[in-house]
């Protein structure tokens, strides 16, 4: 009898991978925290983030460099940047790690136990005046409920970036891939002056020569669209005041400072508790801002649902009367939208 004799020390060795890698620094996590920081800019902004140390980021980020015999970073910039190889492996790591995510909210999206943690974005101007009767509804869908408002918390990107799970968004760029739009309601924009502004306020030439625009936000596709509208009516706003909050922008209004152009979402509770500004719609009929929710396609069907109905349940019972009491003009310009019948990718979400 023939004795073959295998020695595995004959046996070519396997060739460097991803997969032969799994578990010697290119974990998961180091490949999440590698694409935070890539995404952000620093290791302190993506540690912010993912809820870790900056030595962590640092951490996880020399792990994966040793893993795969590479420099991801040029840590003698500041802040680092992206290294050639590190720029040709952050699109691979990034599909990668959507991939993860997609499987880990596959599971937790299609059953009904509690959520361990749900992220919210929301417009300034919706968490003003309905945000807590929206909270109220998901409270007890997840052990940890966050939210945020501002200009990156509430663009479509974040969600297609899985910074957030859903968004309260009036987003205007173009449609991502994989994310669904539901809308829940478009209204138009109106003119906001002082109290004691005697002229009407629709005559915006007169308006922008006695007092400044005070501009709000920072979206770039409103602020073009305002932007082109007032030039072809031959109005150039001097650029003094800029802020970030409604409540600051309707102080400055109130004081006296200039005028702004907001929609009644954004100047609803100040109308409710009795503050008199000089309001009118805004002459151009077109410049309209839908209010609406971002998801990922096939995720949360249940969770736009809840987000919609409280939503339009408080626009209907609370918001609305108060405008159509003061503002009768105004309010029939506000349409509320219908929840389709499957929304979003309801087949994986619901």
């Amino acid at each position: 009898m023939t004795t073959i004799r295998h020695d595995l020390r004959d046996e070519p060795a396997e060739p460097l991978n991803a997969r032969s890698l799994i578990g010697q620094g290119l974990s998961a996590r180091a490949l999440e925290v590698f694409v935070a920081v890539a995404r952000t800019g620093s290791m302190s902004a993506a540690a912010q983030h993912l809820g870790l140390t900056q030595p962590a980021v640092s951490q996880f980020i020399g792990q994966m460099e040793r893993a795969l015999d590479v420099q991801l970073f040029d840590r003698s910039r500041r802040p680092p940047v992206l290294t050639l190889k590190g720029a040709a492996l952050l699109e691979p790591a990034r599909a990668l790690v959507n991939g993860i995510e997609r499987f880990d909210n596959a599971l937790r999206w299609s059953t009904s136990e509690q959520l361990p943690l749900l992220r919210i974005g929301m417009l300034n101007s919706f968490a003003e005046a309905i945000g807590p009767a929206v909270l109220s509804r998901l409270r007890s869908m997840a052990a940890q409920l966050t939210v945020e408002s501002g200009f990156n918390a509430t663009r479509a990107r974040a969600v297609a970036d899985r910074e957030f799970d859903f968004v309260v968004t009036s987003d205007e760029s173009p449609p991502l891939p994989g994310v669904t739009i539901v809308p829940i309601m478009t209204e138009p924009f109106l003119i906001v002056a002082p109290p004691d502004y005697a002229e009407n306020p629709q005559a915006l030439k007169p308006l922008s020569e006695t007092l400044d625009l005070i501009r709000f936000g920072r979206d770039p596709f409103m602020n073009s669209r305002f932007d082109q509208t007032l030039r072809s009516w031959g109005i150039t706003p001097r650029r003094r005041y800029h802020m970030d909050t409604h409540a600051a922008v309707l102080a400055m209004v109130a004081a006296g400072f200039g005028w702004t152009i907001m929609p009644p979402l954004a100047v609803y509770r100040a109308i409710a508790r009795g503050e008199r500004f000089a309001i009118a719609p805004y002459p151009d009929p077109s410049m309209k801002r839908v209010m609406m929710i971002a998801a990922r396609d096939g995720e949360g069907a249940h969770v736009v649902r809840h987000i919609h109905e409280a939503a339009t349940l408080e626009l209907r019972s609370s918001v609305i009367p108060v405008i159509r009491t003061h503002l009768p003009e105004v309010a029939h310009l506000m349409t509320l939208h219908e929840l389709a019948e499957e929304e979003p990718g309801s087949s994986a979400a619901s």
